[in-house]
């Protein structure tokens, strides 16, 4: 069975009686833990790391944060409360309700990290490098919040520590920053394997730095991370010669394969409800969706998808296995197209998705490296375009390592021209994993492509989420006026 983090709630400081008798007040619980005796050894300091998990597991990247990035991508529409999403314009109160609640789930995970970056130096009986690890492991996570919330809500409050003080909204490139130092910790004293799938190693720090890098435009040391991970070796693609072999990446039994390099883990007693959101109501690929999200065949995006790509073939669907008629069905005119990406005929409940959410995967690092190679170099090398070409020719079934008859060209590229292929292929090859929004964001291509794509101009509110009403009414350090545009 799949190996998971566990939900373990983090104890918290229980209130001491007061009284006169200062003797009472020096003695140590005989039936509580305090806080300054919680923290006393491994198993405790472990109990911190995985808390920091659970909030988002169970919150928002469970399923929530999908709709609201990847219903703007160009080729997803919404369907009902969703809908308003697609509009690319300021949120309506029911999905301002769920930015809030990502909101709070980001910002509890990194209250529980700054609580493990404190208490577990502190614990004598686990030798420093075990140790500097597990901190490693906290800020990592706390990086890993923080970049979600600078994506999608700019300047935010930057909590450091334990100290809890109002705090007003940090500078972006301060909050860069932040991410920048954890993650550079996290390369130093994080392992090279993890103990367990689903933990950060030093080699998920310096491929989410090249992440951070590519962001920031930071051509070169974006270049050279993703470099460092692909000399290292460590990961590989899964070879795929039939759409199938792709539930070997994406499937509910895949776990640690070859290309994993940081994924939340997930299994059917405790699951990922973001497929659920995606699939038909019973069909070969689940017995359970509310197909919330959708597509259409005459949406560029997908038209222009070619039909031998065997991610277009695994990932969507058009008619389906009626299981109580066992006859072949199509699906509603409303929602013609469907995502069959993260499948999992034996989910156990709409809850119960084993499949995990692949955050950093190797083929992340290779078309990191490409994007940022060709805009370092003012083109791109050999190497930029062999590592582009890796990922296309697993997406048509050939061996990634041998030259195919869909590779692209050696040669006739610009920096810009490149990128933009990169771009399209990473779309093709991260379909529904949250992350083509972004691409289009940070690049600053949203507004052509979507207008392109969908006939709609995108608004300026559409770039980010309103920062929560009740942030605003019970921090004093925020006002009105630091409220995103359009709220």
């Amino acid at each position: 069975m799949k190996q998971v983090i566990l939900n373990i709630a983090l104890c918290t400081v229980l209130i001491i009686c007061f009284s006169s008798c200062k003797n009472y007040l020096d003695e140590i619980p005989k039936d509580r833990i305090s806080e300054s005796t919680y923290y006393n050894n491994l198993e405790s300091a472990q109990g911190a790391i995985n808390a920091i998990y659970s909030p988002i597991r169970k919150g928002g990247l469970n399923g929530p944060y999908f709709l609201q990035m990847d219903i703007k991508a160009d080729y997803g529409y919404g369907r009902g409360s969703t809908a308003p999403i697609g509009e690319y314009k300021t949120l309506d109160q029911v999905n301002i309700a769920r930015t809030d609640g990502l909101w709070a789930d980001f910002y509890r995970s990194i209250n529980y990290a700054n609580i493990a970056i404190e208490k577990i130096p502190q614990i004598t009986t686990i030798d420093e490098d075990t140790r500097n690890a597990l901190v490693a492991e906290a800020k990592f996570m706390r990086a890993f919040c923080y970049y979600h919330l600078v994506i999608n809500w700019g300047a935010v409050p930057l909590y450091l520590d334990t100290r809890h003080e109002d705090t007003k909204r940090a500078a972006v490139k301060d909050v860069y920053d932040a991410i920048v130092a954890d993650l550079t910790e996290g390369e130093n004293s994080l392992p090279s394997t993890p103990a367990q799938f689903g933990h950060p190693t030093k080699w998920a720090a310096k491929a989410f730095l090249a992440q951070i890098y590519l962001t920031l435009g930071q051509w070169d040391d974006a270049q050279k991370k993703a470099l460092e991970v692909i000399q290292s070796k460590a990961f590989s693609l899964v070879g795929v010669s039939k759409p199938e072999d792709f539930d070997n990446v994406f499937g509910a039994s895949a776990n640690g394969t070859s290309e994993e390099i940081f994924y939340l883990k997930f299994n059917h007693q405790d699951g990922w409800g973001w497929p659920l959101n995606l699939l038909w109501t019973a069909t070969q690929f689940a017995p359970f969706g509310n197909y919330v999200i959708y597509e259409t065949p005459d949406n560029p995006f997908i038209r222009n998808w070619n039909d031998n790509d065997l991610r277009k073939q695994y990932d969507l669907f058009t008619e389906y296995i009626d299981p109580a008629t066992g006859k072949v069905t199509p699906l509603p005119s409303s929602t013609p197209v469907l995502c069959s990406k993260f499948r999992d005929p034996g989910a156990t409940g709409i809850t119960g998705f084993g499949n995990d959410y692949p955050f950093l995967r190797y083929a992340d690092v290779l078309t990191l490296y490409a994007e940022a190679d060709a805009m370092a170099e003012n083109g791109p090398s050999a190497l930029a375009i062999e590592c582009l070409n890796k990922v296309k020719r697993r997406g048509y079934g050939y061996p990634f390592d041998v030259a195919s008859p869909v590779d692209y060209p050696s040669t006739g590229w610009t920096a810009e021209s490149f990128r933009d292929t990169v771009l399209q292929e990473r779309g093709y090859e991260h379909f529904m994993e949250g992350k083509r929004w972004e691409d289009l964001r940070r690049t600053k291509k949203a507004a052509s492509v979507i207008l392109h794509a969908k006939g709609i101009a995108v608004q300026q509110s559409a770039y980010l989420w309103p920062i929560p009403q009740q942030e605003i009414d019970t921090n004093p350090a925020l006002s009105p006026d630091d409220q995103n545009p359009g709220y």
